[in-house]
């Protein structure tokens, strides 16, 4: 099933599993790794959630997914060599988006960014050592920049669950990617543009709607079209029905 739904003109390549959907000037791919869908042949779908993203000379792999041996599979399905990946980044301490950290290869120095909260999974923890990484501390109220154009948001808490998002700035403004949005994907996007003060063009990630009724998911479809949002990509935690109803909107 392809989960890409776009509205407006912007500045983004997608690039979902195999498939290319540009809008007028593509400067910035998004390829998903890891997913519950599955849209390119030969690749293995699961729980969990990682993409990457290309542009502007950087590449950056969001979230690792669950299993190694899965992440390792599809990035070579999709012809995605890790050993190009400058920087990660971790929306959360789930180890659905965190274990498959060990897909990657032996990178003295590269930087893993994680909330100051995140109590990262053993394997994680041991795939951070084993490669040589270098844990890079998020924190509230202070939003870290990997590479210019590329911000992590602050750690965003509500109710004791805590995460973060990658932020691209983009002429039409921000394309914001999201790991599983526990602490409410509205609370999260309002956030960030308050922080930022731009405008949020895409919002792309798992929208943690599963068990989320249709009249509020409704509510949240109004709050993004509020927000200003042109495009968006659900994935992974968003749910089927919250997809069809975002779909039909």
């Amino acid at each position: 099933m392809k989960r890409l739904f776009l509205a407006g003109a912007g500045l983004v390549a997608l690039l979902l599993a195999g498939q290319i959907l540009s809008a007028q000037a593509p400067g910035i791919r998004l390829t998903y790794l890891y997913d519950n869908t599955l849209a390119a042949p030969g690749a293995k779908a699961d729980w969990g959630f990682a993409c990457l993203i290309e542009g502007h000379g950087r590449t950056i792999l969001f979230d690792t997914g669950a299993q190694p041996e899965i992440l390792r599979h599809n990035m070579a399905t999709l012809k995605v060599d890790p050993a190009r990946i400058q920087a990660v980044v971790l929306s959360h301490e789930h180890g659905d988006h965190t274990a498959g950290l060990d897909a990657l290869p032996v990178s003295p120095r590269l930087p893993v960014y994680a909330g100051e909260h995140f109590q990262l999974p053993p394997p994680a923890m041991a795939a951070l050592a084993r490669i040589g990484a270098t844990r890079v501390t998020v924190t509230a109220g202070q939003r870290v920049q990997v590479f210019p154009g590329f911000t992590v948001s602050e750690e965003i808490a509500l109710n004791n669950a805590y995460e973060e998002a990658l932020v691209i700035d983009t002429p039409a403004g921000s394309v914001v990617l999201v790991g599983c949005a526990h602490p409410g994907i509205v609370a999260m996007l309002r956030r960030i543009a308050d922080t930022t003060k731009r405008p949020i063009h895409m919002v792309v990630g798992g929208f943690h709607l599963l068990q989320t009724s249709a009249d509020e998911v409704k509510k949240i479809v109004a709050d993004f079209k509020a927000l200003g949002v042109a495009w968006i990509g659900p994935t992974h935690c968003t749910g089927d029905e919250a997809i069809r109803l975002f779909r039909e909107a």
